[in-house]
């Protein structure tokens, strides 16, 4: 049994609705599944045929990373939410706070001579537009020759349209998710670790990465996305290790974008090497939100 706890719909910067994304499950025939929007709490409709777990991904500012690394950055993904939470409610703050942080980004792009008016990002029909939605309106206007580029040269972290001023603590976001009875993982861990060119190596799980873990795990997180789309069975095994080293749980996704990042599928990611999530990281982590 399979599962997908990694997934965005147009809600965030997906290309999907909400109901191809349940309808594209169930052909892939998937036990379980979180659509973990940007700062936006999806809720699709209760099925009997599939398990739908509440979630959402938010980026975290965390000063014990960002004063090493500009690179680098830290994603959460906060499981088992309700909607009138403390963390949900934070969440329209936050929103609000990426708007101001999308003209601070256009602003810095418009001085590298890179024209978009903040009304261009009005077109898109999402909750919360952000830096993939700013990347694909560069491309349209032939700024870059893809959407990665744009992060490669300008949107990534350390470059020159970057801009975290809509990030919210680590510690903060943590506290209200303990508030919240939610569950706290760190997605896709190499961004811990990433470089200038918004890139990730096969070294990066060294002892820096740990250190950086061992303090994620003192703040409070309960689990590491151990199974994702990039990672060959080396990274994944090392991160398991880690994981089960720092008695964190185990969570996986395919980060599924739709026609934003049209290589990866929902429920297996590369054709070229698939892969899947066991239902036994669910159901262990079902098993530590209900004693909470």
């Amino acid at each position: 049994m399979a599962i997908d706890l990694h997934i965005h719909s147009i809600n965030s910067d997906g290309t999907d609705s909400v109901e191809e994304l349940v309808d594209k499950a169930l052909e892939m025939q998937l036990e379980a599944i979180s659509i973990t929007d940007h700062e936006y709490l999806t809720i699709p409709k209760k099925r009997d045929d599939i398990e739908i777990i509440q979630g959402i991904e938010v980026s975290a500012s965390w000063d014990d990373l960002e004063s090493f690394n500009v690179f680098a950055g830290v994603h959460l993904l906060i499981y088992f939410l309700e909607e009138e939470s403390s963390i949900t409610k934070h969440l329209e703050k936050i929103r609000n706070l990426k708007i101001e942080r999308n003209e601070d980004i256009l602003k810095k792009l418009n001085q590298e001579n890179i024209e978009i008016d903040p009304s261009e990002l009005n077109k898109f029909d999402t909750k919360v537009p952000g830096r993939p939605h700013i990347a694909k309106i560069m491309y349209e206007k032939g700024y870059v020759n893809s959407i990665n580029e744009a992060f490669v040269k300008y949107l990534g972290n350390g470059k020159v349209g970057d801009s975290r001023i809509h990030q919210e603590s680590i510690e903060k976001l943590i506290e209200l998710s303990r508030e919240s009875k939610c569950l706290i993982f760190l997605a896709h861990p190499h961004t811990l670790m990433s470089n200038k060119n918004y890139s990730n190596n096969q070294k990066w799980i060294n002892n820096d990465f740990i250190t950086y873990i061992n303090k994620l795990a003192e703040l409070g997180i309960d689990g590491l996305e151990t199974n994702y789309s990039s990672y060959n069975s080396e990274i994944t095994s090392s991160l398991s290790t880690v994981a089960k080293n720092f008695n964190l749980l185990e969570s996986g996704g395919t980060d599924y974008h739709g026609e934003n990042r049209p290589n990866i599928n929902i429920g297996f990611g590369y054709e070229n090497k698939p892969l899947k999530t066991p239902y036994e990281f669910l159901f262990k982590m079902k098993e530590k939100h209900a004693g909470i």
